[in-house]
């Protein structure tokens, strides 16, 4: 699973403080944000992996996707990008998924997280920057 920490938010945070009731509606809006990019090229990474496999039954790509942006005790807003369930014949799919990222004593690796995350994650910062701008200018803060 990827994980991405963003610091020097902190005049955010104090304008998002003003907004009350609204912020966490708000925080899950720019988490998403930053969240698409990432699960696209994500996205693209795996079909490009799974286009070279002859056994691929489209139960990998068919469970990868964003979990709703949930608010955690400390109060950050999360969200999950990853795979879900089992394919057709009872393997997990994340566990396939972590074969294909990291290889096992009879498969070679062929990563498609991690080159996704390095990629796009000063366009996730950019993208979650753009909305919260936005989001700010709605509320004028």
């Amino acid at each position: 699973m990827a994980r991405m920490t963003i610091r020097g938010l902190d005049e955010y945070a104090m304008k998002l403080s003003k907004l009350g009731a609204d912020a966490p509606k708000i925080a899950k809006k720019v988490v998403m944000a930053g969240a698409n990019p990432i699960a696209d090229e994500i996205r693209k990474n795996l079909q490009a992996n799974l286009a070279d496999s002859k056994y691929s039954t489209g139960d990998l790509l068919d469970s990868f996707g964003i979990a709703p942006p949930d608010v955690d005790h400390l109060g950050n807003t999360n969200t999950k990008i990853g795979f879900e369930g089992y394919d057709r014949k009872g393997v997990p799919n994340a566990l396939k998924a972590r074969a294909m990222e990291s290889g096992t004593s009879t498969q070679p690796k062929k990563p498609f997280v991690r080159p996704a995350v390095n990629k796009m994650k000063q366009k996730a910062i950019e993208e979650m920057g753009r909305v919260l701008d936005a989001e700010l200018k709605i509320y004028s803060l």
